[in-house]
């Protein structure tokens, strides 16, 4: 078995107690069999997957004071280097009570099994064998590995809020066609019917889209990455099948779980996130926001920005949002700290992160009627001539897109 020293200090004892981890994940990585039967079809790769998936999901990105899943004993239970055929911990017996131990140890809080290597349907292809180093594939009765109803038993019986399992083995859907508890997320390689695994690079296909899913690929608006976006992502990037392994995903789960948070170049505060709806159309109304320096042009009032009414409507912006002296051709520099901006540049500075999240675009109105998109500056600026001194006939709008209206309909909702 395979231990990394870097991962030994995030790792807790497999027995009961306080020092319980409320995440707590064990990866399973099987790159060597001990029969000879395996000799020329030994899943290296399974081993380096193994660690270098752990290596990801024990840590957020930037790190935080905890990580983010710690490991099952400390360790990566993966061969070969060195590989003994007779190591008791990764038996299939072993590695069953390691199952078990996840499961069990688990409460209120997050449990993550991961197992890549060889694998084959049993029971008639109801059931699902991970195959151990041990397995001897001669006959039935010499097959050894964990039994994906052992590991259905052990949910069942978990006080975890969360489970999730991901497999990265030949017909590793057949978990996905069992019945698990509500809170249970099966994340699958491929199909049922399945038996082969594409290979990219150093890593098995599946795993590498993982991996660059988790980095980044995968998260949200605010950084965040669960199941379900991770398999979108993850098929996105597999093209959904195109060679042939197309993954599934299945849950029961009522709640969201949290694979990794990442600092997502389109991240956006809690805060900034709420601000697209109105205080007075949420559900358990907060107090009013407080509101700054409000302008009018030529005796019109010129409003700040305090959400969308509804998710398809729209915001006139002017080229006070931009800066106060705009009009006359003079912009800001960018180096204002933010108690000298008002309230209309506030706002534009809020515009900025929502458009950088995808959630929110900018279009001018021709005199025509006619619209098109535009960046935010432009469109700030549509409605007058800078040189002339005059208006233009045209204006300056900001709207939703569609992933900020599927966001507008959350913050509704909370």
């Amino acid at each position: 078995m395979m231990v990394s020293e870097a991962f030994a200090c995030f790792g807790t004892r497999p027995s009961g107690g306080d020092g319980m981890a409320q995440r707590l994940a064990l990866f399973i990585g099987v790159g060597r069999y001990a029969n000879a039967a395996y000799a020329d079809r030994q899943p290296s790769c399974c081993c380096a997957d193994a660690h270098a998936f752990a290596e990801l999901l024990r840590e957020n990105s930037p790190r935080t004071p905890q990580p983010n899943f710690r490991l099952l004993g400390g360790e990566v239970y993966a061969t070969p280097d060195p590989f003994d055929p007779l190591d008791p911990e990764m038996s299939a017996e072993a590695l069953t009570t390691r199952v078990r131990d996840l499961f069990t140890m688990v409460r209120r809080g997050d449990a993550l099994l991961y197992f890549t290597g060889h694998a084959i349907t049993i029971d008639e292809g109801t059931d699902l064998l991970l195959l151990t180093p041990d397995d001897d594939p001669h006959s039935p009765a010499t097959r050894r590995g964990i039994r994906m109803s052992d590991i259905r038993k052990a949910a069942f019986s978990s006080q975890a809020s969360s489970m999730t399992v991901i497999l990265d083995c030949c017909h590793s859907g057949v978990a996905a066609t069992m019945e698990w508890p509500r809170n249970a997320t099966i994340l699958a390689s491929t199909d049922e019917r399945t038996a082969s695994q594409s290979q990219f690079g150093t890593h098995l296909m599946y795993t590498s889209a993982l991996m660059a899913a988790l980095q980044g690929a995968a998260a949200d608006v605010q950084g965040v990455i669960t199941p379900l976006s991770l398999h979108s992502t993850v098929c996105a990037l597999l093209n959904l099948g195109e060679d042939g392994q197309q993954p599934v995903l299945r849950t029961w789960s009522d709640a969201t779980a949290v694979l990794r948070q990442v600092e997502a170049s389109r991240q956006i505060t809690e805060d900034e996130l709420a601000r697209i709806v109105p205080d007075d159309t949420r559900d358990g109304m907060a107090p009013a926001r407080r509101r700054t320096g409000l302008r009018t042009f030529e005796g019109m009032a010129l409003p700040v920005f305090d959400g969308f009414p509804a998710k398809d409507s729209t915001f006139t912006v002017h080229p006070e949002h931009e800066s106060p002296t705009a009009r006359d051709g003079m912009m800001r520099s960018g180096d204002e700290t933010w108690e000298r901006l008002d309230g209309l540049q506030r706002d534009m500075e809020l515009f900025k992160h929502l458009r950088n999240a995808k959630l929110l675009e900018a279009y001018i109105r021709e005199p025509d009627g006619t619209t098109h998109e535009a960046d935010l500056f432009w469109a700030c600026m549509a409605e007058w001539d800078t040189d002339r001194h005059e208006p233009t006939g045209r204006q300056g709008y900001v709207r939703l897109t569609d992933l900020g209206r599927l966001y507008w309909d959350i913050q509704h909702k909370r």
